[in-house]
């Protein structure tokens, strides 16, 4: 049923031969309409698809582009600094812990019961709005300013949540500790959930979108390991502290993204790799 919806990417396809080029000039139709005026804007997209598409090595008979090429590469090796740090930031913000472990944490901080049930009910549902929230924002607000908004709502949250775990037996507890969660997961649902996921898609040139996006999901899963492993032992260590040490990340990304990520909203990939890689906006072709 789902497979006339799972269409080709037409950006790879306009890489491709000429007959790979009128399938992605179907598929843009497809997307975008087929009326006279749907028609002059696929046209458009599909000749500026082609203009921007880089010299590519997969080209060149009996070259195989592997793993190690791609470390090597030097045209492209900022580009996957930035996707593998925005996979392995998302991981190391902690939000798993708020959905693996809130139970474990809360209570073993003196939460009663019902605090607790209702913060596992309130994030899930936060996290579902939040996300369709980030859809509508994703082309008006751009990734840049979702990634920078949501670390800093992730910070503040862990510094609340953090007076709320360390301040047992208060009256203004409970709630704190629900809104600093609540709001802790929906911060990281308008940002840090969707945003690294989309950037290999921009920051990667076509031919080597795939291979950069593996190796940065790779790092992605590797860390969401790593940190449920170690989080159960830091929380028995650091109690009420838990989470600072997830909010020096956070700082730390929001430090990294602020200097290095480009904003790729309603840019081309030629574009974005040359912001990436320093060249002045007056040497942009």
């Amino acid at each position: 049923f789902c497979r006339k919806f799972l269409l080709e990417s037409p950006r790879w396809l306009a890489t491709r031969s000429a007959e790979e080029v009128q399938r992605a000039e179907g598929i843009l139709v497809q997307l975008r309409g087929d009326s006279p005026e749907h028609r002059a804007a696929v046209e458009q997209e599909l000749d500026l698809l082609q203009q921007n598409d880089p010299m590519s090595e997969l080209a060149i008979p009996g070259h195989r582009y592997g793993l190690m090429q791609l470390f090597r590469d030097r045209s492209i090796r900022r580009s996957l600094i930035i996707a593998i740090v925005a996979m392995v930031a998302q991981q190391f913000s902690g939000i798993n812990n708020a959905f693996n472990y809130s139970t474990t944490f809360l209570s073993a901080n003196g939460l009663p019961p019902a605090t607790v049930t209702t913060i596992a009910i309130l994030m899930n549902v936060g996290n579902v709005l939040i996300t369709l929230l980030s859809v509508w924002l994703m082309d008006r607000a751009g990734r840049r300013v979702l990634l920078l908004a949501s670390s800093l709502g992730m910070l503040s949250s862990i510094g609340f949540l953090t007076l709320a775990l360390s301040s047992p037996g208060q009256w203004w507890t409970p709630l704190l500790a629900v809104v600093s969660v609540v709001g802790f997961v929906m911060s990281f649902g308008v940002g840090m959930g969707p945003v690294p996921w989309l950037l290999p898609a921009e920051v990667f040139p076509p031919d080597k979108c795939s291979l950069g996006a593996a190796v940065a999901s790779s790092g992605n899963w590797l860390a969401n390991a790593l940190v449920g492993i170690i989080f159960l032992p830091l929380s028995a260590s650091l109690q009420g502290f838990c989470f600072v040490p997830f909010a020096a990340i956070l700082l730390a990304f929001f430090s990294f993204t602020f200097a290095h990520i480009p904003e790729t909203r309603g840019k081309t990939i030629g574009t974005i790799i040359e912001e990436i890689n320093g060249v002045q906006p007056d040497r942009i072709r």
